[in-house]
């Protein structure tokens, strides 16, 4: 970058719902990320770029809308467009998908380009204290409405866009925390929350979703937290070495709908005989 301009790439928060996930599906795939070390996630698979560059491209236009709405200058940021061309240039691995997200983020602007929400925040990290431990969660956008409701929006990106992804998504705990931490904020002024999906395979398609329900669920949320914690807490306790921590052993967690977890080799034939960190 040559100029003062900024560009929002925030990663996830510290302290979110992604670790806690990991634990309740299998110990041992928190233990080889978290205190073994070894790589996560590959950023450089597809879905991921894809998904990260529009996830970019959209945080910079709703950023300039809410300099605009609040009467200043909506080149403190890049553009989508400028900001996607900087990132691609960043990361080369990421240079094939650079045009798609391009076009996708010019496609859903025009989609939405009668949209009249007021923008409060873009990528802001939210948290609360959840029975004693830190919960932080980042927030794609949180807007008001007409009515001045406020709501969370999460952007989803998809190959294909599915009626199966609102119920799916309603068992998300991610989701769940991020209803907990906009109650909490903005209290009974919170509305609920949004699933903007983006389909970027195929012909484009843009649909916003509001959450089925699960009451009873997203009222134990909050001791699903704690009792994920203190299972973290007592195998640190337990003085057991990373590598002998439970292991889930199934095959829908050991392969998901991504494709086998990245530490399938180190759990098959031992933290030696795996893939290099």
């Amino acid at each position: 970058m040559d100029d003062d301009r900024l560009i929002i790439f925030t990663g996830p928060s510290p302290r979110g719902w992604h670790r806690l996930q990991t634990f309740l599906e299998c110990p041992q795939r928190y233990a080889w990320g978290e205190l073994v070390g070894i790589g996560g996630f590959n950023e450089n698979a597809p879905p991921l770029a894809k998904g990260t560059l529009v996830h970019l491209g959209l945080a910079q236009h709703y950023a300039r809308m809410r300099e605009t709405q609040q009467g200043r200058e909506p080149d403190l940021y890049y553009n989508p467009t400028e900001a996607i061309d900087i990132m691609v240039e960043a990361k080369p691995h990421w240079h094939e998908f650079g045009e798609l997200a391009k076009t996708v983020v010019e496609a859903y602007k025009e989609r939405w380009k009668n949209e009249r929400l007021k923008v409060i925040a873009v990528e802001e990290m939210l948290e609360a204290n959840i029975g004693g431990y830190r919960f932080t969660g980042r927030m794609d956008l949180v807007y008001e409405d007409s009515q001045g409701r406020v709501w969370i929006m999460d952007h989803k990106t998809t190959g294909h866009l599915s009626n199966k992804q609102k119920k799916f998504y309603s068992v998300s705990g991610q989701i769940l925390g991020y209803r907990w931490l906009g109650h909490i904020t903005y209290g009974d002024r919170f509305a609920g929350l949004r699933l903007n999906m983006i389909q970027h395979g195929g012909d484009f398609k843009f649909q916003r979703l509001d959450v089925e329900a699960a009451p009873r669920m997203y009222s134990r949320w909050p001791q699903t937290v704690v009792d994920a914690e203190e299972g973290i807490q007592r195998l640190m306790d337990s003085g057991r070495a990373p590598d002998e921590w439970p292991m889930a052993s199934s095959e829908l967690v050991c392969y998901h709908r991504y494709g086998p977890c990245q530490y399938v080799e180190q759990c098959k034939w031992g933290q030696a005989n795996g893939p290099e960190k």
